[in-house]
Formats: C-alpha cells, structure tokens, sequence
C-alpha cells in the first residue's frame, strides 16, 4: 500500500508521518530526499555554474538557507532548481520503495503540484490555518514575511484539500493529530 501525505508548509506533515510510522508505515520523506539529491556533485556543480560560489556552505555543501531565499523570491531560479532536483528525487523515491511487501507513506509537499498521484491508494493532506502555520514557521526562525512568501509559493490549503481523499486538520494538539492519523489508518486499513 502506497499513500501519499501532503500538506502546505508548517500544517505539521512530518509529525503526522510520524504518527503513521508507529502504525508500521515506512515513511519516505521527500524533504530529506531532496536535501540527499540538493548535495549530490552533479547538483552541486550546476548550482555552483548559476550561482556562482554563495549558494555552496564552506564544507561543501549547498547552503540551504541561501538558495531558499533565492527561490521564494525568483519563480524563474525555483523552476531551475526544480528541474534539477526532482527528476533526481523521483529516482530517489523509487530505490526506497523497493520492498513491496511494505506499505508507505511518501511525504510529498508538491503532490499535486507536480502530479505524482499515480499509483497511490490514496492521498491524505494536513491542513492548518495560515495563522497557526506563519506562527510554527516563525518558531523556526522564519521572519513573518519570509513565512508568508513561502506559504504563497505553494498551492493553496484549500486546493490540496478539494485534491485529496482524506483531510487531517491540524490545529489543535498532538493527541489530537495522533487521534486523526490513527482513525485514518483504520480506514485505510480496513
């Protein structure tokens, strides 16, 4: 069983992942797969070709912080980067995915954006309020407007929403979400 988990920036995906994990889920975080293929030499070497030497840290590796800023602010240097990375992190995604005696959860921010439905049994998105998400994002460093633009460069809560076969609204507590991912899993399930 393959399902796929989305949901906009700081609505609280990987917590929810985690919650499915403790149900036996093998979570396969698309966030950390594209960190893996961000930092690979081909990557690093194109990046470095664009950008010049800013957007690579001293040990190396790409400066994440750096090309975020970039990103949110350039749809054109977000398109670049997307059409670099994802095709590595679909390839990525298949090698973990290997075992098909396994049932998944591939935690996908851009699912609908980019399409990557196919296959799956279904699709379940986390869904926060704006103000509940700016605040999680702000207690990660983000200032409010850095927040905000990376709220708007994704599709719209309420999209993901309409899209998806199962919503998990995560605005109240932990035992909460745990209580909403455990009631989803039933039903996947049963």
């Amino acid at each position: 069983m393959v399902i796929g988990l989305t949901g906009g920036i700081g609505c609280g995906k990987s917590t929810a992942a985690g919650f499915f994990k403790s149900h036996g889920f093998v979570v396969i975080d698309s966030d950390v797969l594209a960190h893996q293929a961000l930092n690979e030499s081909p990557t690093l070497a194109q990046l470095k070709s664009r950008w010049g030497s800013a957007c690579i840290q001293n040990d190396g590796t790409a400066d994440r912080e750096w090309i975020g800023k970039k990103v949110f602010s350039d749809s054109t240097e977000k398109t670049f980067l997307e059409s670099i990375i994802h095709p590595r992190i679909a390839a990525l995604r298949q090698e973990a995915m290997a075992d098909s005696s396994k049932s998944y959860i591939l935690e996908i921010p851009l699912l609908f954006e980019f399409g990557l439905t196919q296959g799956l049994v279904a699709t379940v998105c986390v869904a926060s309020s704006d103000e509940v998400r700016l605040h999680r994002l702000e207690s990660r460093g983000l200032s409010r407007a850095e927040a905000q633009k990376r709220i708007n460069s994704q599709m719209p809560i309420s999209e993901k929403v309409k899209k998806s076969k199962f919503v998990i609204w995560n605005d109240g507590s932990l035992d909460f979400l745990k209580a909403e991912v455990d009631k989803c899993v039933q039903i996947l399930k049963g």
